[in-house]
């Protein structure tokens, strides 16, 4: 067969085929966790003046649910998109909230490591835990300044 002959051919790929999702959803999940915790659900609000920032702690409880962690980091996560946002805030107030997001994404990343292979949560927690170290790590590189 010559080259000709190929390029007069017309290819078409084949589609792969569609997996079926083995669960329900994220926000199901979710659901599900805030009900049975309805503190969880007041963590998950943003504060409302991001002079707030200076005063960030991590996750001080002693044995913290998986969820509890990942809602106070998604908050955090939050939070940094906000600082990052308004332009009047000096990147040095923002330092604190970046290496509490580092040391946070460490404490998702191992709890992840704990859960079994077949919780939904854990792709959910190893994600956020990437999340916020690469942002961590745009920051200290100096990505925004």
């Amino acid at each position: 067969m010559k080259i000709e002959d190929l390029l007069s051919l017309t290819i078409t790929p084949e589609r792969p085929e569609a997996k079926p999702t083995g669960g329900a959803n994220f926000a199901q999940h979710l659901k599900e966790a805030l009900a049975a915790d309805p503190q969880s659900a007041a963590a998950l609000q943003a504060p409302s003046s991001l002079s707030q920032l200076t005063a960030i702690d991590p996750v001080a409880e002693v044995n913290p649910t998986p969820t509890e962690v990942l809602d106070t980091v998604l908050s955090r996560l939050d939070n940094y998109r906000e600082a990052l946002a308004t332009s009047d805030l000096p990147l040095k107030k923002i330092a604190t909230l970046v290496q509490t997001l580092e040391a946070d994404s460490q404490q998702l990343q191992t709890l992840a490591q704990s859960l079994p292979d077949s919780s939904p949560l854990k792709q959910v927690m190893e994600e956020a835990a990437a999340l916020a170290y690469t942002e961590s790590f745009k920051f200290n590189r100096g990505d925004y300044v």
